[in-house]
């Protein structure tokens, strides 16, 4: 398996305060990998660890295998990035911009920068002025900049943030077809949990700058949750913790757990609160939301 972004143990101290601690993960290539924590987890700080906007306490990042503080140039070579919204010179046109920013790197022609914009699906606009240009316009063109260098990583810290529904729609369409059809690895910071289980394939939940979970939201092959409607509930609580050492609760007046990954299924739980004079009204699966599990894991 190609991972296009390796993070072994990175941490980073601003005098005594640890901001970021103790971080490792490895990014595929060609998936769309969120970086979700509540305001202040670390996930802006992580981000420019990974760009070299800010310098590596202790640990490592290596981009396309090459390590940011040891071979800085030929790292960030393979990164389009944009951190916070995307600054444009307003009174320049769209292609303006762009025929600006490609003079920062080599061998860019025009058809290349044609490409990009038809890609962002911005021709119709692109040679207006920037300041006529609404909020997802510019983050159109932001991406397009930062696709300028025909980068293997690109990294977007927030980059929902102030588009309306549609513009939030065509963004998460753009970054998974770099990723899926392209093969960019794509990795984007949000604190939007319904945005980042659309967009993602997988998410590390960051917490006080911990990773304190992985979670893969595609092809998921884990169980979901249960709920019955049952009486006595206490009873049954306690047969499903006693038989097969299951936990479960209760919320608002209904059995809820998870079955693991094993040949247990709903036919031997049923049997068994039936077989315990235990009446049964009703069997509802409950998705598992990644809502639930960041929930579950930041607010303990």
């Amino acid at each position: 398996m190609e991972f296009n972004v390796e993070i072994n143990h990175l941490s980073k101290a601003i005098g005594k305060k640890k901001i970021i601690k103790d971080l490792s993960l490895n990014i595929k290539k060609g998936e769309v990998f969120g970086l979700l924590g509540p305001n202040g987890a670390g996930k802006t700080t992580t981000i420019r660890m990974i760009v070299g906007l800010i310098g590596i306490t202790s640990g490592s990042v290596k981009i396309c295998g090459h390590d940011v503080k040891i071979n800085h140039k030929e790292a960030l070579e393979n990164v389009g990035a944009i951190v916070e919204n995307p600054e444009m010179y307003p009174f320049l046109s769209g292609l303006e911009n762009l025929n600006y920013f490609s003079r920062m790197h080599k061998g860019i022609s025009n058809e290349k920068i044609e490409e990009i914009v038809e890609f962002v699906n911005l021709e119709g606009r692109i040679k207006d002025k920037v300041k006529t240009y609404s909020l997802g316009m510019r983050q159109r063109l932001g991406i397009a900049q930062s696709l300028l260098n025909n980068p293997k990583v690109l990294i977007l810290d927030e980059p929902t943030n102030g588009l309306d529904p549609a513009g939030i729609k065509e963004l998460r369409q753009y970054l998974q077809t770099l990723a899926h059809e392209k093969g960019v690895t794509v990795i984007v910071s949000s604190h939007m949990l319904s945005e980042i289980e659309l967009m993602c394939d997988r998410v590390a939940i960051i917490k006080a700058g911990e990773l304190i979970a992985i979670e893969n939201l595609k092809g998921k092959t884990e169980e979901k949750y249960y709920q019955f409607k049952v009486t006595p509930i206490d009873k049954a609580q306690e047969l499903l913790s006693k038989e097969y050492q299951l936990s479960s609760e209760v919320t608002e007046g209904l059995l809820e757990f998870q079955l693991p990954n094993s040949n247990l299924g709903i036919p031997e739980i049923v049997k068994l609160l039936v077989g315990n004079n235990i009446a049964i009204y009703s069997i509802e699966p409950k998705e598992n939301s990644l809502e639930d599990k960041f929930m579950n894991l930041t607010m303990k």
